[in-house]
């Protein structure tokens, strides 16, 4: 029953396919199985099953008698080429690393959120008070440069500083904001 099988198998009878990949599927799958030794995902093992029979097919006038050693030869081979092709992807990092010290996506637009209250509570307070801000905070200036350049008194434009950071902070508060 055998030695038909083989014959029917060499001369390409697609039922006698049909026949060895039912009879000996468990059979090459045990040889990749313990060959690839779970290396690899269940879909690339079932893959590597496919490949061996498929070349098994193709190389079908080469067998001479029973077709058990020649699909255990088969198997094995198609195996050791899936893993030699076999790289690993490494898993992504959950938070990326930026080399150069770039921001994420959610820092920055945190930053954004932070800078547009900060503007909104700005344009809260009076315009001389603005310019104060914008003056110290902005363009980098002393107080003694702003006195100088205002003509106020230094203590004047600390006090207003101070006022100006506590209403900016009170905005903020009541808007949710801070």
């Amino acid at each position: 029953m055998q030695d038909s099988l083989s014959a029917r198998f060499r001369i390409g009878d697609s039922a006698a396919l049909e026949e060895v990949i039912d009879r000996y599927s468990a059979y090459a799958a045990k040889i990749i199985s313990v060959f690839l030794n779970q290396t690899l995902p269940p879909e690339d093992m079932e893959e590597t099953l496919s490949d061996t029979f498929l070349a098994l097919w193709g190389s079908r006038e080469r067998i001479e008698g029973d077709i058990k050693p020649y699909l255990a030869a088969v198997a094995r081979n198609a195996a050791r080429t899936r893993l030699r092709k076999y790289h690993p992807m490494e898993p992504l990092p959950e938070e990326p690393l930026l080399a150069d010290g770039a921001p994420t996506p959610e820092q920055a637009t945190e930053k954004a959120e932070q800078r547009a209250a900060v503007h909104q509570a700005l344009e809260a307070l009076n315009s001389a008070d603005q310019e104060l801000f914008l003056r110290f905070y902005y363009l980098d200036q002393t107080v003694a440069e702003i006195a100088a350049v205002t003509a106020q008194n230094e203590s004047t434009l600390k006090s207003r500083l101070k006022r100006g950071r506590e209403k900016m902070r009170q905005y903020l508060i009541e808007r949710g904001l801070a």
